[in-house]
């Protein structure tokens, strides 16, 4: 079975860029995670409050950036992304 994996070799200026922007977006997925991560554990239940207390903005604003993040981190882990990730990755 042939492989799916397109390898990038980065002897070129565009493939060198390439090979920066998949790391890149492997990178800003991962930390996505870890703030989606530690924004469920510290709004427990609801806990907006807690949330603005540790960003440094109101609960109304904790409950957005909350909601933001979570569809933020759901589109970074959509289809097309994992497919680029996984195939050049």
């Amino acid at each position: 079975m042939a492989s799916a994996h397109i390898k990038i070799d980065q002897g070129t200026q565009h493939s060198a860029q390439l090979r920066k922007f998949v790391d890149d977006l492997y990178a800003v997925q991962d930390k996505a995670r870890r703030l989606k991560g530690t924004f469920d554990q510290v709004a427990l239940g609801g806990d907006w409050d807690a949330l603005g207390l540790l960003l440094g903005i109101t609960a109304a604003e904790a409950e957005t950036v909350y909601n933001l993040m979570g569809s933020v981190k759901t589109e970074l882990e959509a289809t097309f992304i994992t497919q680029v990730l996984g195939r050049l990755g």
